[in-house]
């Protein structure tokens, strides 16, 4: 009983914090990256991907970024000497029951009493595992959104600035006004909300608390009857099977956004239903930075592409007749023109012959539009400003202007990207395309790196493509088409 009272009081204890980031966050995480693995010897004006992702080294940022989190957890529970490892929590399993199984329990003779003992246990044995890993994973996650709360909020505020953005691009762009779209965008972007797993955490802080109220409740009950060890053993279950019955049961907003991913706590960034944004604790690490280029290449970058899913329109929405789809652009095929150029012009992901080109715009196509839309934005509200230089040749040359391009670059290494693959039918295109599509359509990237016009990254740019904004186009779709 103590062990898990030492661990619930150890939570509650953190929720009184002052709100400042543990020193123990790693800061800069971006630059940290560019110091160790940056290949110097690749031009980046040739092969951007090449430059930021080694091959020789396999990366998998944020791999590593979810792995950091982990680690930083685990290191808090270690040396809070009021906190203990969650694995020496006895976790049972989802039993279908409450506490009225122990109505009658007291007067009951020896043989009722121990009916019940051997019900309980033995036909629930099957998912003891996964409940143990489920409820650790609450635990864990509820301590790093702590050790992130000044984060969680300074991510909010950078979120509404992000909005803010859209919500002048909107006004600035000439489809959107020639079309009477601007008021309906504005609308759908009023309703897109903020969430981290700080939003849920009074749900988890109270199936703790169920754990602990069933528990003792249970455990008076039990003590007149058997030893404290039989006791205590029975009494787990059973707070066990409150609390989690509770997440699974009484908690719609994290079962319809997906309860397993949100507990699980593991590089989850999502748009669910066009109207609320979702980011767990490991991305929350990329605002520990003073550098506010990388800060907007990276989760300015990842925000924005996220709010952009409402905003940009693929076959899906299209069949199933999205309600701001009538008054988009017709001017979209850019899109897939950059998306098919770039596999031609970095050719690694081919159809099931293995020899003609297999990337496939169609399927790709709303992830590619909201890595364009969302890029050019996220540079506009960056606006990084330095002289330019020739080529980068070390860490210590990168101005902030190339900061900024680094960030989406490293965000998106992850390993054998440049090998040759077949398509895999992934709504996301491949990264090594993904990236270099985003940068050879941006002006300001030929720009900061002093690109020649001969250089493959700037003879990679099909037609120049712009969503919205001042510079989109003028072209307009009619509601009644």
């Amino acid at each position: 009983m103590w062990r898990f009272l030492l661990l619930f009081f150890c939570l509650h204890g953190l929720r009184d914090a002052t709100g400042l980031s543990d020193p123990r966050l790693p800061g800069n995480i971006i630059r940290d990256h560019i110091k160790k693995y940056l290949d110097f010897s690749i031009d980046p004006c040739q092969d951007f991907y090449a430059h930021v992702c080694p091959a020789k080294f396999n990366l998998n940022f944020l791999s590593d970024l979810m792995n950091i989190k982990t680690e930083l957890v685990h290191e808090h529970k270690k040396h809070d000497p009021k906190c203990i490892d969650s694995n020496e929590i006895f976790v049972g399993s989802y039993l279908y029951v409450n506490d009225s199984i122990l109505d009658g329990f007291e007067t009951a003779d020896c043989a009722g009493r121990d009916n019940i003992l051997k019900d309980v246990f033995n036909s629930n044995r099957v998912n003891y595992e996964q409940s143990k890993i489920e409820l650790n994973a609450a635990v864990d996650a509820l301590v790093a959104s702590k050790l992130t709360k000044k984060l969680h909020r300074d991510a909010r505020k950078l979120f509404e600035g992000l909005k803010n953005v859209m919500r002048k691009e909107f006004k600035r762009t000439p489809w959107a006004e020639h079309n009477h779209a601007v008021k309906k965008y504005e609308e759908a972007l009023e309703k897109i909300t903020f969430w981290t797993f700080s939003d849920a955490e009074h749900i988890i802080n109270t199936a703790l608390t169920k754990y602990e109220f069933s528990f003792n409740n249970c455990f008076k009950k039990l003590k007149t009857a058997y030893n404290d060890k039989v006791s205590t053993a029975f009494c787990k279950v059973m707070a066990t099977n409150n609390a989690t019955n509770f997440l699974h049961e009484s908690t719609e907003q994290l079962l319809e956004m997906g309860l397993k991913e949100i507990i699980n706590d593991r590089l989850a960034l999502f748009n669910y239903m066009d109207n609320r944004i979702y980011m767990s604790n490991d991305f929350l690490l990329l605002m520990n930075t003073n550098d506010t280029t990388d800060l907007h290449g990276t989760l300015g970058f990842l925000l924005l592409h996220e709010i952009m899913h409402t905003f940009v329109f693929g076959y899906e929405d299209i069949e199933n007749g999205n309600e701001l789809y009538p008054y988009w652009t017709k001017h979209a095929d850019c899109v897939a023109e950059q998306a098919a150029k770039t596999c031609e012009t970095f050719k690694t992901v081919f159809a099931k012959d293995g020899e003609s080109q297999g990337c496939n715009a169609t399927i790709t196509f709303e992830e590619d539009a909201a890595d364009l839309a969302a890029y050019r934005l996220a540079y506009k509200l960056g606006k990084p400003k330095s002289t330019r230089k020739t080529v980068v040749e070390n860490y210590e040359s990168i101005t902030k202007d190339e900061m900024f391009f680094y960030g989406a670059g490293i965000i998106l290494c992850i390993p054998n990207a440049m090998d040759h693959t077949l398509f895999s039918g992934q709504p996301h295109s491949n990264n090594y395309q993904r990236l270099n599509s985003l940068m050879s359509q941006m002006n300001e990237f030929k720009t900061a790196f002093k690109c020649k016009d001969t250089d493959k990254m700037v003879q990679n740019k099909a037609t120049e493509c712009t969503l919205y904004g001042s510079k989109a186009p003028i072209t307009r779709k009619n509601s009644s088409n």
